[in-house]
């Protein structure tokens, strides 16, 4: 089969001398010299069996089978250099797509003013947010949904690495109006026993949380805790991040002991991320810093694997 001896040079040099009517011009237009163009459609003329061009003393005319073979050729060499043109940008990160799984409270919080620095240094790259609870972001990850998650680690996994970023405090929650709001100081877990106490993803695995007994409240939604702290139904543990603080519905007091959230950025151990999902990484790795003291969170000091805080 002569024809799988057909490289993309003899497609080239077909278009090129065909649109030029000229071996000369083709030569000087993929700067090579005139026999090698020759020996091109000649090549190309036996593997296919077919005259594709005309000689004459004058100029070089595509034959009727060259004619109809032309838009073909022309689509194939579009086509691969198009392909290769994208996998360059691709590699120099001017296009590109990035996904990413996130727990809410770091998507509103800490994230807008990095998605503007990487929006600004990689205007050609398209950004998809997920968010999602610290169970749904490792599962996402796990599963190869998204590029990458940033949460708290729900369960350790062999499939995921997990690359501490920063710690936010767990704090009480409670309406304004409850009785705990006249003081801001911080608060004992022994001192919440009559409190009614909602529960939440985060709450149900916390130590000092089990000294109080069960509870009939269980919210697993951030959207729907809120609402019912709103309400003034009870009080419950949030990470600082994920407090409201704009309307001041809401109070919060640190709680003694104190205990933290890790965030981690997700990453698989057995993938190969794009060149985007890389730059969003590096953005993140170095503006995390200036979120850090600008969010009064506290510098990653290693991962407790044991945490499994779900908002």
């Amino acid at each position: 089969m002569k024809y799988l001896n057909i490289t993309l040079r003899h497609l080239r040099t077909f278009v090129i001398v065909a649109r030029y009517g000229s071996f000369n011009r083709a030569a000087e237009e993929l700067s090579r010299t005139q026999p090698a163009i020759t020996l091109a459609i000649k090549q190309l003329e036996e593997f296919v069996g077919l005259k594709l061009l005309d000689r004459t003393t004058r100029r070089v005319i595509p034959t009727a089978e060259g004619e109809n073979f032309m838009p073909i050729a022309e689509r194939l060499v579009r086509d691969f250099d198009t392909a290769i043109s994208d996998l360059k940008a691709t590699a120099e990160k001017r296009i590109g797509n990035v996904s990413i799984a996130i727990v809410p409270s770091v998507a509103n919080q800490l994230l807008p003013p990095i998605i503007k620095t990487f929006s600004r240094n990689f205007p050609g790259i398209n950004l998809l947010l997920n968010d999602d609870t610290a169970r749904g972001v490792q599962q996402k990850v796990e599963r190869n949904e998204v590029d990458f998650g940033i949460g708290s680690v729900w369960q350790s996994s062999k499939l995921l690495k997990f690359t501490p970023l920063f710690s936010d405090n767990l704090e009480l929650v409670f309406h304004k109006d409850h009785d705990l709001a006249q003081n801001q100081e911080p608060i004992n877990w022994s001192a919440l026993s009559n409190e009614t106490f909602l529960d939440s993803g985060i709450t149900k695995n916390m130590r000092s949380r089990l000294l109080l007994g069960p509870s009939k409240f269980d919210f697993p939604s951030i959207t729907t805790l809120l609402a019912m702290l709103r309400s003034n139904l009870g009080v419950s543990v949030l990470p600082s991040l994920a407090i409201p603080r704009s309307n001041g519905e809401l109070r919060s007091r640190p709680l003694l002991p104190l205990e933290k959230r890790d965030i981690c950025m997700i990453t698989r151990h057995d993938w190969t991320l794009s060149p985007a999902a890389e730059a969003m990484i590096d953005t993140i790795i170095k503006e995390i810093p200036a979120q850090i003291e600008h969010l009064n969170l506290s510098p990653p000091n290693g991962l407790n694997p044991k945490s499994s805080y779900q908002l």
